[in-house]
């Protein structure tokens, strides 16, 4: 008898691992596998044709026998033609097996006293963490979503996509996991508070934040990889107006946008420009640590909350008795972070920080609002001082199947800055598209990606914060919106000169 070779093995779609948990859930106590027919369950002591599934293949069959069977099992079956013995799949499940022809000739497979289990020390790679996250690398992912009583899932593009061939997470399974990433201390602190934000690195292949916590039906653990390249501003696309921006000796600048759209790698790249350019000391203030700089031009002192520190607000202020030239906050969370950044970029620092805000106004305003009305007359006043530019970040899907960046600049210019005093704030958006000093508004750069091909009107449309403006520029091919008064052919012969 031939069995299939591992090559075309990979071409089978459905795992045993799916079969096996799709009768554990039906309550079934038997599975019975048979070449050219669809598996039937042992349900209530009948056995039951599944027509949900398609007849099994001949190959499909031998891939079952190769995912169940032990190398000398395998052996044993080829030479004799049967089996029967106890079998189990590490991290997943246990049971008998009595594998033979039948009266007719084809190959079958039975499956008695099904148990699933959680992974073991000795656990196979599909059911880890780690070999999960080799397959989300594979597939382009950029998150893992883990939750009991749910599938696998992975966020590939920003779609959420069902891996089915892993089958369900256990309890028994989520509890290997938190073992697998988590140290004793932080398995502590989470069983303590119930959720718990840290990192892992997989040397040679990828770092993953990572968040655990606890759910209506369980535990849930979601992984977000990050590669272990530091990417630069040209590879990623980005205007070279940031690297110039992130050489300034003072000042805050902002990168705002959703969650998941691209923050944190933006300030990466910026600091790797300035680690691959000029001598500076850059201390990094993260919760978790994301990308992780190996000093070159720089000197980096890179500090975790909840593991090199207790509280942002407490790492910022300590890092002012650190002599830094720039500070990163992963994110401006309160307002005492908010005063103590003020002061460090009017005190001769950059400072470099985020906000979940959409678009750069927004993100001034929100500012302005960790403040109680009264103060925010006399805050406005150092913000203005304080703020250098605001880069507004959205992901956009793109026409070759993956997502690049488009950004929104807003530079603080003598212009702005009186505007942003006097709160008027929808001429700033005027004043960002007719300016010469690299600000745009997100329409621009949206305008700009459809013109050279990367992304679909409608693409650029659905990123848009003024959409009405948007389809008006696309119609007439002008990377100003109406309100501006710059027409096409202006438009046109400005871009040729």
């Amino acid at each position: 008898m031939t069995v299939t070779s591992a090559a075309s093995r990979s071409s089978s779609s459905v795992s045993i691992r799916f079969v096996i948990q799709d009768a554990y859930n039906r309550g079934a106590t038997k599975l019975y596998l048979q070449a050219g027919r669809p598996p039937f369950y042992g349900i209530s002591g009948k056995l039951l044709p599944q027509d949900h599934f398609p007849a099994l293949t001949l190959e499909q069959f031998h891939q079952y026998l190769h995912e169940i069977l032990t190398p000398q099992q395998l052996q044993h079956y080829l030479t004799h033609r049967k089996l029967d013995a106890n079998v189990g799949i590490a991290g997943f499940m246990q049971g008998r097996i009595n594998c033979g022809p039948t009266a007719q000739g084809s190959e079958a497979m039975s499956l008695n006293a099904i148990s699933l289990d959680g992974p073991s020390q000795v656990i196979l790679r599909q059911g880890t963490i780690r070999g999960m996250v080799e397959d989300a690398r594979r597939a382009g992912a950029s998150d893992i979503h883990l939750q009991v009583g749910e599938i696998p899932r992975f966020r590939i593009q920003g779609k959420i996509v069902p891996q089915e061939t892993y089958g369900k997470v256990t309890d028994r399974q989520y509890e290997e996991f938190v073992k697998e990433v988590l140290t004793p201390e932080q398995q502590e602190q989470f069983h303590a508070r119930q959720e718990l934000d840290t990192a892992v690195l997989y040397e040679g292949l990828v770092r993953c934040r990572v968040n655990c916590s606890q759910s209506l039906r369980g535990g849930a653990m979601v992984l977000r990889l990050i590669s272990l390249e530091v990417p630069t501003l040209q590879k990623l696309g980005l205007p070279e107006i940031l690297g110039y921006l992130v050489e300034e000796h003072q000042g805050l600048i902002l990168v705002t946008g959703p969650v998941n759209s691209g923050k944190s790698t933006t300030l990466a790249a910026m600091l790797r420009h300035l680690n691959d350019t000029m001598p500076r000391k850059i201390v990094t203030i993260e919760d978790p640590i994301e990308y992780v700089h190996t000093s070159n031009h720089c000197l980096f002192t890179q500090r975790e909350v909840g593991l090199h520190t207790q509280e942002f607000k407490d790492a910022l202020r300590a890092s002012l008795r650190q002599d830094p030239d720039v500070i990163l906050i992963g994110e401006m969370r309160d307002r005492e972070t908010v005063d103590t950044a003020m002061r460090a970029a009017l005190t001769g620092h950059l400072v470099l920080g985020t906000l979940h805000t959409k678009g750069s106004v927004n993100a001034f305003k929100r500012l302005l609002n960790f403040y109680t009305p009264e103060e925010q007359e006399t805050v406005r006043i150092q913000i203005v001082d304080a703020l250098r530019s605001v880069i507004g970040q959205a992901l956009v899907p793109t026409n070759q199947g993956g997502r690049t960046a488009a950004l929104e600049i807003m530079i603080n210019t003598d212009a702005i800055r009186d505007y942003l005093q006097k709160g008027h704030t929808d001429e700033i958006y005027q004043l960002m598209e007719e300016g010469k000093d690299g600000s745009q508004t997100m329409n621009q750069a949206l305008f700009d990606l459809y013109e050279s091909g990367v992304v679909s009107p409608d693409a650029a449309l659905a990123a848009s914060l003024n959409p009405d403006d948007l389809a008006y520029m696309l119609k007439n091919y002008t990377r100003r919106s109406s309100r501006s008064g710059l027409m096409t052919a202006d438009y046109i012969n400005t871009r040729s000169l």
